[in-house]
């Protein structure tokens, strides 16, 4: 064996041996006590080594299970989920510090931080499956209910309104498929449910618009005069506002014209 190929295999055997030595320093060391643990997964956690946070969190929660920072331990395990923007578990235990410590100062805030992250893991795409936003939306409403006076109460509000502009933009849309076909009474079985269901949102102006045009098609002018005359007088500065005043004025033209036949 030559000297240069001693070398050769030297330098590779030291390389092997540091791989090991390297992969065993990155595991996350288990401590003695659930205040060292704790303190550790939250120093991992502030410097944004989430992977690390939440295996120390987990271990402060399963070894140390009475400990009394354990509902702590369960709040940054979850926000460590969402930091890392894995919603659908950081959702699950912010439910489970919710209903595991129902005494935790933490409890507010847990619930609302289920309600958002359900929210956030609904398919931005409003055509797909959206039960997530109705899970979102229950969830906050009971959050509402439970802690009026939170600090998140308005967030809370804003993203239930943002879920049902979401939903109704949905429903609205499947009654537009129908119109769009010639399905006129199907369009407005969706279009009524949007009126209904999702009044305070945009879609519910445009689908009572779209009524007076079902209707107007149909040549069931007294129905069309009726939802064109609604829809000014609750969304006058709508921008559709402007075509209902032209249709309601071609209708009552056409009413006229046809009494001056008579």
């Amino acid at each position: 064996m030559t000297f240069k190929r001693v070398i050769i295999l030297g330098l590779l055997s030291i390389t092997a041996a540091a791989v090991p030595l390297g992969c065993g320093s990155a595991t996350p060391k288990t401590f003695a006590t659930a205040e060292e643990q704790f303190r550790q997964a939250r120093q991992d956690y502030d410097k944004n080594h989430y992977l690390r946070a939440i295996d120390g969190f987990q271990k402060v929660i399963y070894n140390f299970s009475g400990a009394t920072m354990v509902d702590s331990a369960q709040y940054f395990l979850a926000m460590s989920h969402y930091q890392m923007h894995d919603y659908f578990m950081a959702a699950t235990e912010f439910e489970r510090l919710v209903n595991n410590y129902p005494g935790s100062p933490f409890v507010d805030n847990g619930q609302y931080m289920t309600g958002l992250c359900y929210f956030k893991a609904s398919p931005k795409n409003h055509g797909l499956d959206q039960k997530e936003l109705q899970q979102s939306i229950q969830t906050l409403q009971d959050f509402l209910v439970d802690h009026p006076e939170s600090d998140a109460a308005e967030d809370a509000r804003a993203t239930i309104k943002a879920a049902r502009e979401r939903l109704a933009h949905k429903t609205f849309d499947s009654g537009w498929t129908y119109y769009r076909l010639g399905y006129h009474e199907s369009a407005g079985i969706y279009f009524q449910s949007v009126i209904d269901e999702y009044t305070d949102t945009e879609w519910a102006a445009r689908a009572l618009f779209a009524q007076g045009e079902i209707a107007r098609k149909q040549k069931q002018f007294a129905t069309a005069k009726e939802k064109y005359s609604t829809f000014l007088v609750v969304y006058p500065d709508h921008e559709l506002a402007g075509k209902a005043g032209k249709m309601l004025a071609w209708i009552e033209k056409h009413d006229a014209e046809a009494g001056d036949k008579k």
